[in-house]
C-alpha cells in the first residue's frame, strides 16, 4: 500500500501521469527547455503514437514511454528505464533509427531529416561511465579527427539518477530543480520554498496521491508493485547470473527472470525492458 504524500515518478503510471499526456504537457515542455537550452526551445509539442513500427513487415518493432513532436517538427524520445540491461546503448541507438527511418517521404525528396532527441532518465549507473562523476551525458556524432560534432541532429541525453546527490540548497539552474523532483519528490512531505511558484505548485498537486480517482489509485498500486518487482526479480537474477560467471549463466537467469515477470502478468513490453531479452524469445518461455 502506498504511504507517501506524491506519485514515484520511476513508475509507468507515475511518469506518465506527471508528463505523458497533453493537458499536463507545459511540465514536459519546461523540463526539456530546461535541458536543452535556448538554442533548441520548444514552444509546443504534441504527443505521438508511442509504438514505433519497422518499415518492412517483419521488421522490429519499438514500444516508447513517451513519443513527442515539436512545433519545428522535432522528435523527441523519453524514456524511463529503472534497471540496467545488456546492450542498452545499442538498444538506445536502435530506438532513435525509427523516427529517422519513418521521416522518409515517399517521391521526390532531398533526404532533409528532422533534428532527433532521446532523453532517458536512468534509476542507475551506465557501466560505460561506472568512473564518470557527471550525471548528465549527451552524445552525438563526433568525428575524432577534428574534435567537432559530425551531425548535430541526434542528439542523446542520458541522465544518471543515482549520481544526481545534490542537496537542495546546492541546486543551481531549473533543470536541477526538475531532477531533485523527480528523485526526491516522493520522499517529501510538502513543496519546497524556493520551488513555490505556479507551474511547480501545480505539478506538485497533480503528485498528490490524494487526488487520484479510486481507478486511478488501484491503477497506480498495481504500477508501483510492478516496479518493484521488476526491480527484485532483476536484481535477484543479475546476482545468480554473477555467481555463475558465465555468459550463458546470466542468460539462463534472465530467462527465469522473464518466466516470473510472465507469471505476475508484467507486459511482455515491460519484460524486454528490465531483462533485454526479446520479445519472441519471452513470448516464447
Amino acid at each position: 500500500m502506498c504511504t507517501e504524500r506524491y506519485i514515484n515518478p520511476f513508475t509507468d503510471f507515475g511518469f506518465k501521469r506527471m508528463f505523458g499526456s497533453e493537458k499536463n504537457k507545459a511540465y514536459l515542455i519546461n523540463f526539456l527547455n530546461s535541458l536543452f537550452g535556448e538554442k533548441d526551445k520548444i514552444v509546443d509539442l504534441t504527443y505521438a503514437n508511442t509504438e514505433q513500427l519497422g518499415i518492412l513487415p517483419g521488421d522490429r518493432n519499438a514500444i516508447f514511454d513517451l513519443y513527442c513532436t515539436t512545433e519545428n517538427h522535432q522528435r523527441i524520445i523519453v524514456e524511463m528505464q529503472n534497471s540496467s540491461q545488456k546492450h542498452f546503448i545499442d538498444r538506445a541507438v536502435y530506438y532513435t533509427t525509427l523516427p529517422i527511418q519513418n521521416a522518409a517521404q515517399p517521391g521526390e525528396w532531398n533526404y532533409e531529416l528532422p533534428r532527433v532527441y532521446m532523453v532517458a532518465f536512468l534509476n542507475f549507473t551506465m557501466s560505460d561511465y561506472a568512473t564518470n562523476p557527471n550525471f548528465k551525458h549527451t552524445v552525438k556524432l563526433f568525428d575524432e579527427d577534428t574534435e567537432t560534432v559530425f551531425y548535430n541532429k541526434l542528439v542523446y541525453y542520458f541522465l544518471e539518477m543515482p549520481k544526481f546527490v545534490k542537496d537542495f540548497d546546492d541546486l543551481e539552474d531549473r533543470k536541477e530543480y526538475w531532477l531533485y523532483i523527480i528523485k526526491n519528490i516522493n520522499k517529501l512531505d510538502g513543496i519546497p520554498e524556493k520551488l513555490n511558484d505556479d507551474l511547480f505548485r501545480s505539478f506538485f498537486n497533480l503528485a498528490e496521491v490524494s487526488n487520484l480517482s479510486k481507478e486511478e489509485y488501484q491503477a497506480y498500486e498495481m504500477s508501483l508493485k510492478r516496479m518493484r518487482d521488476s526491480q527484485n526479480i532483476v536484481n535477484t537474477a543479475r546476482e545468480e547470473g554473477k555467481e555463475e560467471g558465465i555468459a550463458i549463466g546470466e542468460h539462463n537467469a534472465l530467462s527465469k527472470t522473464a518466466r516470473n515477470m510472465k507469471a505476475l502478468g508484467i507486459p511482455v513490453s515491460d519484460i524486454a525492458k528490465c531483462t533485454g531479452l526479446p520479445e519472441a524469445d519471452i513470448n516464447a518461455l
